[in-house]
């Protein structure tokens, strides 16, 4: 018996849209039991995390489902893709091969698998990613799904710059009482949020603002094509358009440079590839471009130029890579040359002297490099530091402090130079003195590692001329396997604090991340896995181009193949300055597969014109 009724395929897709519009949007405080490798650089406090470790929660609880989903409908899933597809496909099975293996073979398994408080982003994180990337790639069967990907996008806008205003003017709402209650647990109520971001910048759900930037790196170019030339209905452009202005905010908000310089190249590319409809569109090209322009200067005067404070920097940043400082040695430039341990005290190499430090007769003992006596006393009682009228040393203050629990002295003396944090030493029971780091208290040397380039550029986009000069010459250890996915905090020299000290005007910090998606990989997973991961953007990027550079016109699939390969630019070109993060990686994976997906859809569409033309 036959029947007019049709079975509804299946959307296999619509799972995409809950990755895309509530991973993002997680925030939940959580705590993290230090291991023996954590332990060593923040000693054995637990370590709070509000942004990365749910999200990668729910996103290995998505992808599992996701994975489900593929096993029981394999067959109306997974069909057979053209060789540009496999060969992304076997480049992605390379990139995941090696990040296995350097998880596996990683002296710090715990972060390897299951990656760093603050981050996430182990090899169980990267799996997922794998997972999303492949997903969307077989089940973006058509551009009608692309709906999955821009609703979901918006929310996130929405919500992130309703949060992101109130961050904006100092009155976080993550930190009032009703955000409290939804991301702290109740177990924890009595806890204070402290969170580092002053007014003047936001990072709404996003972790920080230069993730923010990455997110806008994606998903602007995204919206701003179908506001202006997708031939979707007028709302749908207007939500679009809504949409492309809130994200301009977030941007400028944010003060992300990064975001900025992905912004910047996505609109060269754009302007490239749409070159030839551009002139024939000009003026609603103009008008569009105009309207972002406007609320982007008014948005700055109301903000007294808060906006485009970091404007400058940029520019002058830009200008100070091509000047030569081949000749700098910025232990020249540093009010500490040297700190150095002797069998029974401390030595401070100073501009003009040295500052001895020992311990005799019950008493902490300074002397200069003449052996003569230093004399520091009491100046301020509120913080209890010290100080000294000697001419050498009168930009020195000290501070003591019982180190140990049970110590029934001051165990610890704080050297602080130029009002900035400085140096820690710790009195032992046998009354020597030792350089200890701030936050473990654990014994330590100063070292001076290898550098690579950014010789007098140190400072360089917020210090990180200082973090690749130091991070380069680790790649030749990396070029097979890296030492495990989130393990770049245990590679760096913390140690390095002469350089920390000029760098960044204390010594009490970790550099925890390279910020630099491709130097990440490269050390974490290793050089073969960066050439691997590239060789998927590269393939894609040009296949891309090849689709759509310099048409005369454009059909609705070509134009949002165009807006996502824009978009996956973006965040590649804001990844020469941020990380990958678990806040914002996801949306570009599966912004990728779409890409990859849609690229498919309209190869074929060619195939068939041409077959139809002989």
């Amino acid at each position: 018996m036959k029947t007019n009724s049709r079975e509804k395929p299946i959307n296999f897709f619509f799972p995409i849209a809950f990755i895309l519009g509530i991973v993002p949007l997680i925030v939940r405080l959580t705590f993290i039991e230090p291991d023996s490798n954590l332990a060593k650089l923040y000693g054995t406090t637990k370590r709070s995390d509000l942004f990365s470790q749910r999200k990668a929660l729910f996103l290995l609880i998505f992808a599992i489902i996701l994975v489900g989903i593929s096993v029981v409908f394999f067959k109306k899933i997974f069909d057979k893709k053209d060789k540009i597809v496999n060969s992304i496909l076997i480049s992605s099975g390379v990139f995941l091969l090696f990040t296995v293996a350097s998880a596996i073979l990683s002296p710090y398994k715990q972060q390897a698998f299951y990656g760093m408080y603050d981050r996430a982003e182990g090899l169980i994180t990267i799996a997922c990613y794998m997972i999303i990337f492949i997903y969307s790639i077989y089940t973006f069967k058509t551009t009608d799904n692309y709906n999955y990907i821009v609703i979901p996008i918006l929310i996130v806008v929405a919500i992130n710059s309703f949060l992101g205003f109130f961050q904006y003017i100092g009155q976080d709402l993550i930190k009032s009482d009703l955000g409290k209650l939804i991301v702290v647990p109740s177990e924890y109520t009595n806890i204070s949020l402290t969170l580092s971001y002053e007014a003047g910048k936001l990072y709404g759900t996003l972790f920080h603002y230069n993730y923010v930037g990455s997110f806008v790196a994606i998903i602007l170019p995204i919206l701003f094509c179908i506001a202006i030339f997708e031939k979707y209905e007028i709302g749908y452009k207007l939500f679009a358009c809504i949409g492309s202005l809130l994200s301009i905010w977030l941007l400028l908000g944010s003060t992300s440079r990064a975001g900025i310089i992905g912004l910047v190249m996505s609109i060269i590319f754009g302007a490239i590839i749409f070159g030839k409809l551009i002139l024939k569109r000009r003026k609603q090209f103009l008008i569009g471009l105009g309207c972002i322009i406007i609320v982007a200067i008014i948005g700055n005067f109301a903000t007294k130029g808060a906006i485009f404070a970091r404007i400058p920097s940029l520019i002058s940043d830009s200008f100070s890579v091509f000047k030569d400082t081949s000749d700098f040695d910025y232990r020249e430039h540093s009010a500490v040359k040297d700190v150095k341990n002797t069998d029974t005290g401390a030595e401070i190499t100073l501009a003009n002297d040295t500052l001895k430090i020992g311990f005799e007769n019950g008493n902490y003992v300074f002397k200069n490099s003449k052996d003569e006596i230093i004399q520091f006393v009491r100046t301020n009682d509120k913080d209890k530091s010290y100080k000294t009228d000697a001419q050498n040393f009168s930009n020195i203050s000290l501070q003591f402090a019982k180190l140990a629990k049970t110590s029934s002295r001051a165990d610890g003396v704080i050297v602080n130079i130029d009002n900035k944090t400085g140096f820690m030493f710790k009195l032992k029971p046998n009354n020597t003195i030792h350089l200890v780091d701030y936050s473990s208290g654990i014994d330590v040397d100063v070292v001076y590692p290898d550098t690579i380039g950014f010789k007098g550029k140190e400072k360089l986009g917020s210090m990180r001329g200082y973090i690749w000069a130091r991070a380069l010459p680790l790649l030749k250890q990396n070029i097979l396997i890296g030492s495990g996915p989130d393990t770049f905090i245990f590679r760096f020299p913390q140690n390095d604090l002469i350089g920390k000290y000029y760098a960044y005007d204390t010594t009490n910090m970790v550099v925890d991340k390279p910020h630099n998606l491709y130097l990440q990989i490269a050390l974490n997973e290793g050089v073969i896995a960066l050439l691997a991961f590239l060789a998927v953007m590269i393939i894609y990027i040009v296949d891309s181009i090849k689709l759509y550079a310099l048409k005369n016109e454009y059909d609705k699939d070509q134009i949002l193949g165009i807006a996502t390969c824009l978009g996956v630019i973006g965040y590649l070109f804001a990844g020469l300055f941020n990380d990958s993060v678990v806040s914002v990686a996801p949306i570009f994976w599966i912004v990728l597969g779409v890409g990859v997906a849609i690229n498919f859809i309209n190869r074929q569409k060619l195939k068939k014109i041409c077959n139809k033309s002989l």
